[in-house]
């Protein structure tokens, strides 16, 4: 990684990077430029979407151990940003498309367990001599898309891999929080499920769960406007908006339809790709075995240099919603550097030690990284362009704040708001260092 470089960096005007492709095997290299030229798909986008179809392969039963009692779960929040019509939904709708496979083949499975459950239940009430307990199956699920946070989680308790959270349109996920109940709370679940922490949920309607290790990447598609009305303001504030990874290019234009297909080979080399990681466990009744990696010597003393470039950052950043970022970014290199790592094994790829994350695979985390940061940057320059700074202030305060002039005197201020609150409160309001900078004794200018 050459540097964390600042949004205003060259006057003001940013150079957008390209999606850096050559950090994925070989063989999706290949898949994914094939599936882009053919169904003039965004290279973006596409491998974005990739990323996040093997993050839920990984699932909660790989995680890497940084040091202990730090561990790192392949969690992955992330949405496709654009405006209307560019196809931001086709690549996730192809790029999960092992992950739907394989849910609708769960689904199938658990109906005839239930259908054998029913009707063993019958004959025991046909002959209460019969031998043998009935219980009902556990509907093993890999895809989410509408439920409630209960269900969910309850869910996520009889799923120990996990799900994928696929939402062709992400303000209806956002517009989800706290649809069934009055009282709030489903954001904070979401805060704690991004971060793998435990949860235990007591019922008086249901026996009490506990989810040691919760797993669920979310991915979807969203308009910059629509972006900046659900993830700005108070999303920022509690951190929901930092958690996401944006993949938000640059003049992206609707492509004359190719006359080329999607060859056949190529398909069935992606689903085995998948399936190398997924398949071999995801079947098993008895749990799902964990596996343990950790970063390499080199690997770690190459976290630690990034890490202290992020650390530089946010050291020097006056910013709380841009350090935010990159506390998260610092996070994502994790999971990112174990996501490629997996990745080079289900791609087959020669000399990988499959328990150690290598420092080469860590570096190519730190510059996927990189074009995360430029889109982070780029989705809050956009929101703050939009947003109200006083949104949770009090209406006296902001009609105060918005009658004063840029720069002004203490009594130039009394004598606006002097009819609406007291000399000590508005001592109060000017002495806010995130509304006002103190020039010198007696004269303020305004932040905002």
């Amino acid at each position: 990684m050459e540097g964390l470089h600042s949004l205003e960096d060259g006057g003001g005007q940013i150079t957008p990077p390209e999606f850096p492709i050559h950090i994925f095997p070989q063989q999706l290299q290949q898949i994914i430029r094939c599936y882009c030229t053919t169904l003039n798909l965004n290279l973006d986008y596409a491998g974005v979407s990739v990323l996040y179809a093997f993050s839920v392969a990984l699932g909660g039963h790989y995680s890497l151990i940084v040091k202990r009692g730090w561990v790192e779960l392949p969690t992955l929040f992330v949405a496709l940003v654009g405006k209307p019509g560019i196809n931001k939904s086709g690549p996730i709708s192809i790029f999960t498309q092992p992950l739907e496979k394989l849910e609708k083949a769960l689904f199938k499975q658990f109906l005839d367990e239930y259908a054998t459950f029913k009707k063993g239940r019958s004959t025991k009430k046909e002959n209460e001599d019969i031998t043998g307990i009935f219980e009902e199956p556990v509907r093993r699920q890999l895809v989410i898309k509408d439920a409630t946070q209960e269900a969910m989680l309850k869910a996520l308790y009889d799923n120990p891999h996990g799900f994928a959270g696929i939402y062709d349109e992400l303000a209806a996920f956002l517009k989800s929080f706290n649809k069934y109940k009055s009282g709030g709370g489903d954001e904070e679940v979401m805060l704690s499920l991004f971060s793998g922490k435990s949860i235990s949920v007591n019922r008086k309607s249901s026996e009490p769960i506990f989810i040691e290790k919760p797993f669920i990447s979310i991915i979807g598609s969203i308009q910059p406007q629509v972006l900046i009305n659900l993830l700005g303001n108070n999303k920022i504030d509690n951190g929901l908006t930092h958690r996401f990874l944006f993949a938000f290019p640059d003049h992206v234009i609707r492509e004359d339809l190719s006359d080329d297909d999607v060859p056949e080979y190529i398909e069935e080399l992606y689903q085995t790709c998948i399936n190398r990681i997924l398949i071999s466990d995801f079947f098993q009744a008895d749990g799902y075995p964990a596996s343990k990696l950790n970063l390499s010597k080199d690997g770690y003393e190459a976290y630690k240099v990034f890490r202290r470039k992020i650390n530089d950052t946010i050291n020097n950043e006056k910013s709380d919603a841009i350090s935010g970022i990159y506390a998260k970014l610092d996070t994502y290199s994790l999971r990112i550097a174990l996501i490629l790592h997996v990745m080079r094994i289900g791609c087959n790829e020669p000399d990988i030690n499959p328990y150690q994350v290598s420092a080469d695979t860590f570096c190519k985390a730190a510059e996927l990284i990189e074009y995360f940061e430029h889109n982070a940057l780029k989705v809050f320059k956009l929101m703050e362009k939009f947003r109200d700074p006083l949104n949770s202030y009090p209406m006296e305060h902001k009609i105060i704040y918005y009658q004063l002039p840029y720069s002004f005197t203490t009594n130039a201020a009394w004598e606006i708001a002097k009819e609406k609150v007291s000399r000590r409160t508005l001592f109060n309001i000017l002495s806010d260092e995130y509304l006002f900078t103190k020039l010198k004794h007696g004269i303020y200018e305004k932040i905002w």
